[in-house]
């Protein structure tokens, strides 16, 4: 299996590009990390879950940053480190529209609150 390290290189080198210098550094860096470390305990859980399928969970992959878990992390860090203007940082760092982070947001609530 790649090494922590070599998982947060790669999140952190498609954040660096997708967000181009519209975010402080040690925001890039910090929500990478975070992710990175959620990734890396997935992933390390699922290959001993799924024996069969320790190939698939050997290398981190980019399309698992689409998993609306990932949204929910970095809604959580900025709305941490910057509070109400959470959001204009979420839709840079995502990528996506602000009704896009509207729907994801009612849709959580009323999925957590069955």
């Amino acid at each position: 299996m790649q090494s922590n390290q070599e998982f947060f290189h790669t999140i952190y080198q498609f954040y660096s590009n997708r967000v181009e210098e519209q975010l402080p550094e040690l925001f890039l860096k910090e929500l990478s990390e975070e992710i990175t470390n959620y990734y890396y305990r997935q992933y390390s859980k699922y290959r001993l879950a799924y024996p069969k399928s320790v190939k698939r969970y050997s290398t981190f992959k980019l399309e698992d940053l689409d998993h609306p878990e990932v949204t929910d992390l970095v809604i959580k860090y900025f709305k941490n480190k910057i509070g109400d203007d959470y959001q204009r940082l979420t839709l840079i760092f995502q990528n996506i529209s602000l009704d896009d982070l509207k729907y994801h947001e009612e849709y959580r609530e009323n999925y957590n609150n069955k």
